[in-house]
């Protein structure tokens, strides 16, 4: 890595000189201004304060009144301007919808718009996308001003790609190559069941990659594979100098480099991974310096550099970008703006306590007088913080527009639930040790095999975990958000609880 070492030396030069540093045309500098997994935050927003210290947001430099794509688009638009005459090109990782009352009214309209404000180049798609249905994926892809890229998604019935693999394009002196890859359990999604197949990412890079590498100076993935996906993918299929990240929802506060097992005679001999956390909290920045290869006459990578930019109070809005997003907000800020309860203190994770998964599964039981609840993981999408509880506050911790059904399970099957899925549970206690259940209760007397027990969850629970088991439930009807509203505004005042319930080793 000497190589890296004293080229990141010399970007430093060129980044603090500025274009006129070098009048050969043997020195290029591009600009990669990135972001992922922004959910529908399109309004600024907090984090609790008693946060878990060793969780990725405790490291944030700032926790609150942070974010809003308003002040993104000031960022990102001060930065070109700094940065001329050399490029910057915007780019999101996919999961730009599904986590907030934007996304529960307008199904990614709303996000479109103000990326489309912001500026941005390019985009792949994310998982969440596909909670809408197939139709609104596509018109939210026609919609983009930004190019939208995925290469291992494509129609089951023809075999055609749902959207462009990839593009290949000149920016300034560079041919630079772009493609898209997303999980393959989108699959699994509404807008994807039916309609499209989603290939292996690591066959279709491993097919793609080398046809790239010799069209462009430059190869980028917009990867919606996460983190450890694209570590693999770095180290397995060499010629991809760089991974703009997301969907782990992962905060690298520096660049990650990764070697390729296969070396090559080109460039670092490496991949540089980014990503940039999320809801839009920080912009992810990387300078990437090339040289043109006086026996090749092709620019190469030779360094880089990267940082994540706190997008705070600071940063004025961009008025264009404010007037699209308060275009959409005045028409839902009387449902989502008005005050549900209070918060006593903040309901956030301790150890294998989850307090705002406690608050859903408490609510739901309480509301609907069943034995117990159960929910999923990741499917309460944020922390509540102490003090006023708005509608729009609940909504962002349950995006998904879920109801609450109503089944009736035997004790055998439901341990086996517990084992399986972990989820957070109201009503029962129970401990998992080596993947083994070594302890269930269910209001305080051992769980029994052959006895039938009256629950509730929410419907994508049911839809995806029992199911399969051939366990029949009822919908209600109820939105899960509306339930948890209710029963909040009932008791007024709400506390979060520690109680061991859950125990995962």
């Amino acid at each position: 890595m000497k190589k890296l070492g004293l080229t990141l030396s010399l970007l430093g030069v060129v980044l603090h000189l500025g274009y006129t540093a070098d009048l050969s045309g043997r020195w290029f500098r591009l600009t990669i201004l990135y972001t992922n997994d922004t959910h529908g935050h399109l309004l600024p927003f907090s984090y609790p304060t008693n946060l878990d210290p060793t969780s990725q947001e405790a490291a944030l430099p700032y926790k609150t009144d942070i974010g809003g794509v308003a002040r993104r688009a000031t960022l990102i638009k001060r930065l070109r301007e700094e940065l001329q005459p050399y490029p910057a090109l915007a780019i999101d990782a996919g999961d730009y919808m599904d986590g907030t009352p934007f996304s529960l009214e307008y199904q990614g309209e709303a996000d479109v718009a103000c990326m489309n404000a912001c500026g941005y180049d390019f985009a792949t798609l994310g998982n969440h996308e596909f909670s809408n249905p197939l139709e609104t994926v596509l018109r939210l892809v026609r919609m983009s001003r930004f190019q939208t890229v995925c290469a291992n998604l494509r129609y089951r019935d023809t075999g055609e790609p749902l959207v462009p693999p990839y593009v290949i394009t000149q920016v300034g002196a560079l041919r630079v190559a772009l493609f898209g890859l997303i999980i393959r359990d989108t699959q699994n999604y509404r807008g994807a069941r039916e309609r499209v197949e989603v290939l292996d990412p690591f066959e279709v890079a491993r097919a793609l990659v080398p046809r790239l590498r010799q069209q462009a100076d430059v190869v980028i993935l917009i990867s919606h594979l996460g983190i450890s996906d694209d570590e693999r993918l770095a180290r397995e299929v060499p010629g991809i100098d760089v991974i703009v990240g997301g969907h782990s929802h992962t905060r690298l506060a520096e660049p990650r480099f990764v070697e390729w097992q296969q070396k090559a005679p080109v460039n670092l001999g490496g991949t540089i991974i980014v990503q940039a956390h999320q809801w839009g909290g920080e912009l992810g920045r990387l300078d990437l310096l090339f040289w043109r290869n006086d026996e090749t006459n092709r620019f190469e990578i030779v360094g880089y550099k990267g940082e994540l930019i706190p997008i705070t109070a600071a940063i004025p809005e961009d008025p264009t970008t404010k007037r699209t997003l308060e275009r959409y907000w005045k028409r839902i800020a009387g449902k989502y703006g008005r005050i549900v309860g209070i918060a006593t203190d903040d309901f956030v994770r301790r150890g294998d306590d989850y307090a705002h998964y406690a608050l859903v599964g408490d609510a739901v039981r309480a509301m609907l007088g069943s034995e117990f609840d159960l929910q999923n993981m990741f499917g309460v999408r944020i922390e509540l913080a102490r003090g006023a509880i708005r509608y729009y506050d609940l909504a962002r911790m349950m995006p998904f527009g879920n109801t609450v059904v109503r089944f009736e399970i035997t004790g055998r099957d439901l341990k086996r639930l517990l084992v399986e899925q972990r989820p957070t549970v109201s009503g029962i206690r129970y401990r998992v040790e080596n993947r083994r259940l070594v302890e269930a209760t269910l209001n305080g007397q051992p769980i029994e095999d052959e006895r039938i027990y009256k629950g509730t969850t929410n419907s994508y629970f049911a839809d995806r975990y029992l199911k399969p088991l051939g366990i029949a439930y009822a919908d209600t009807g109820k939105k899960l958000l509306d339930v948890v509203a209710d029963y909040i505004h009932k008791q007024r005042r709400v506390a979060p609880v520690y109680d061991g319930r859950r125990v995962i080793r």
